[in-house]
């Protein structure tokens, strides 16, 4: 025999969990969303397909020993019918394919190393869309509040004004604010509709208004020391990587160029037909060493040297703007974290001075006008703490991109940091 309250313990539980989890489940999170812009994004899906071709490359490069087949039809001047030939001829010395087959492990760093470049740029991409709404629907949001609030004040100084409690000046001053609120939602509504369809068109969906709702307040965390992000920028950095490898390819490259003079040794097999006469036939089995002279070898090989030195060249630029990049994101991470803390506090006194104001004027002391500058610093105090808020996780992420942390990881971090589950 079941229990009665346990019965309607599970009934509420169940109930519970029909309202609360499906919404938990489908919330979006930068995890997901990333997710769905790798899959739906254009440009990603261009840095995939160039990616596909740079792997066909380097198995086109793998293949420089295989045997290559060759049929050709031709008539002499001597002879009255059609000549066919076939041969099959088999590289066995060449320093050029060699070469090339070096080419092989490069050419697959280098596709593996711009793809994962791309999911980093993606990554950013995909957090200024998610800036670009938040900002716009905490802007919007603040709005309203000041809409409401200025309605109260619009309201409760024309009752004073009615009961000769008040002057027409505060009457005034209320509505001019209220009209320059309403006006200012126009706009806010129009740059929150532009968000959303750029977070459309990178996501493949449109966001909900539960989506994405930043921390009332942030919690305080230690950054390790930069040489730490120094040192993972240097080690891990896809495009330092890229650079690296393109330095290795071009140096290949160049002895490519010096391949030119050196002689080749192939084997041929290779059958001659003159017409449909079958006596005819020629065929032979032999070696065949070959040895290319190239008047524009010369200039080949100036070029290559030209081509090594703008890759080191790249890969130094590259190596300093690293540096660069990590301390400025560093400094501007340490610069936003004081900023929050001093935001916060500016919240707190906008509060005390709004709520000082509205009792200075009903002892008669402030005017109308001195309660609705407090109350808009009130609503500019907290816009400005939640503008804070997320350039402390653009530069945060920026500093975890640079620094070649896993973008996976870097997004879930920055969804922790900023935003409520």
């Amino acid at each position: 025999m079941t229990h009665p309250i346990r019965d309607i313990e599970k009934i509420l539980l169940l109930a519970f969990s029909l309202l609360v989890f499906p919404a938990f489940v489908n919330a979006q999170n930068l995890l997901k969303d990333f997710e769905k812009a790798r899959d739906f994004d254009p440009i990603f899906a261009a840095a995939r397909i160039e990616n596909q071709a740079g792997q066909l490359d380097a198995k086109i490069a793998s293949m420089a020993f295989f045997p290559s087949a060759r049929a050709s039809l031709s008539q002499l001047d001597n002879e009255n019918s059609d000549r066919t030939t076939i041969s099959i001829t088999q590289p066995i010395l060449s320093y050029g394919k060699w070469l090339t087959l070096k080419e092989v492990d490069p050419k697959l760093a280098l596709a593996g190393a711009k793809l994962e470049q791309s999911q980093y740029d993606l990554a950013q991409r995909l957090f200024k869309v998610v800036v670009t709404l938040v900002d716009a629907r905490e802007k919007l949001v603040l709005n309203d509040n000041s809409l409401t609030a200025l309605e109260a004040q619009a309201l409760s100084a024309r009752r004073a004004f009615d009961l000769g409690m008040g002057t027409v000046t505060d009457v005034r001053d209320t509505e001019v604010r209220l009209a320059q609120v309403r006006s200012q939602s126009f706009v806010l509504k129009a740059e929150n509709a532009a968000a959303q369809r750029q977070y459309f068109a990178l996501v493949g969906n449109t966001p909900s208004d539960g989506d994405y709702k930043l921390k009332a307040k942030l919690n305080a965390f230690s950054l390790a020391p930069i040489q730490d992000f120094m040192s993972r920028a240097e080690q891990r950095s896809p495009a330092l990587r890229s650079n690296t490898v393109s330095i290795t390819l071009a140096e290949i490259s160049k002895k490519k160029t010096l391949s030119a003079f050196f002689p080749s040794l192939n084997a041929f097999v290779q059958r001659s037909q003159l017409g449909s006469n079958t006596a005819t036939i020629n065929s032979s089995v032999g070696l065949r060493m070959e040895i290319p002279i190239e008047a524009g070898s010369f200039f080949k090989g100036a070029s290559a040297d030209l081509d090594l030195n703008k890759a080191q060249e790249l890969e130094r630029n590259t190596r300093q703007q690293i540096k660069l990049d990590v301390e400025r994101f560093y400094n501007q991470l340490q610069a936003v974290q004081s900023e929050l803390s001093v935001r916060a506090e500016a919240i707190k006194a906008s509060e005390l001075s709004l709520d000082a104001n509205e009792q200075s004027f009903k002892g008669g002391v402030r005017t109308k006008l001195d309660v609705l500058n407090a109350l808009q610093a009130l609503f500019q105090a907290r816009a400005d703490y939640a503008s804070a808020q997320l350039r402390l996780g653009e530069a945060y992420l920026s500093l975890l991109t640079v620094s070649a942390t896993d973008a996976d990881e870097s997004l879930k971090q920055i969804n922790e940091l900023l935003f409520t589950r």
